[in-house]
């Protein structure tokens, strides 16, 4: 009996859902059937040798590298047909991203970095500025004059707000702790596996660093072109 017909409600759809993807680079086999799905207010991790594909599959799933075969739906749309144009937009509309260097504009301050990515979304100026300015405050990002003023954890909080500022509905990461001090990178960490819980969205953080990823709600092992559950062997359905 389905959840419909006992009067039950359905499961939201993911905001990710990878399928059979199939990559190969240099005669050896990136991806072979890789599936993954990510749903409102989870966090998965990811975990692999370096070379294994972490950040290929990341760049995949933002539309940067193209798969040989497979699909890659984010909030329904499958990145792997669209173009240029429309690929940009659910980009901008849907997806936030956190590397590990933080990839902010020195000369500005923080709180022109994060409205910057409102207004390239073609938001209002003035609610992207009020929108930028009320994220940096929840994230105790101090009003400083430049970036380059600010301490590691601020830096990348301050990434942070800027991938939250148009509302995504998937959250990627990039070994955003990797840059930073231990006790710096613990906080940080604790900081964007909460996020999924408030604001609603998926969030996949690849990273090297065990500690940081047993604190998603799972934790997925790439290796051998293939992701299986951390210490399992099965494949991810």
């Amino acid at each position: 009996m389905s959840n419909v017909d006992a009067g039950l409600p359905s499961a939201p759809a993911p905001v990710l859902d990878v399928r059979d993807l199939h990559f190969t680079i240099r005669k050896r086999p990136l991806f072979n059937g890789l599936r993954l799905s990510v749903s409102p207010g989870e966090s998965v991790a990811i975990t692999g040798p370096s070379g294994s594909g972490k950040s290929t599959l990341l760049s995949s799933v933002l539309g940067l590298v193209r798969p040989d075969s497979g699909s890659i739906l984010v909030a329904g749309s499958d990145v792997t047909k669209l173009r240029r144009a429309r690929l940009a937009k659910l980009r901008s509309e849907t997806i936030g991203a956190v590397f590990q260097f933080g990839e902010l504009l020195p000369e500005l301050s923080p709180l022109d970095n994060v409205a910057l990515a409102a207004l390239l979304s073609r938001s209002d100026r003035r609610g992207g500025f009020e929108r930028a300015q009320r994220l940096l405050d929840e994230l105790d990002v101090p009003r400083a004059t430049t970036t380059q003023e600010l301490s590691g954890g601020e830096h990348q909080r301050t990434a942070v707000a800027r991938a939250l500022i148009n509302s995504p509905t998937l959250l990627l990461a990039d070994e955003p702790t990797g840059a930073l001090d231990p006790d710096t990178a613990e906080r940080t960490a604790e900081l964007l596996f909460d996020l999924p819980r408030r604001h609603r969205c998926g969030l996949l953080l690849v990273t090297h660093d065990r500690h940081v990823a047993a604190k998603a709600d799972r934790v997925l092992h790439l290796e051998g072109a293939a992701l299986v559950p951390a210490g399992g062997r099965a494949a991810v359905a």
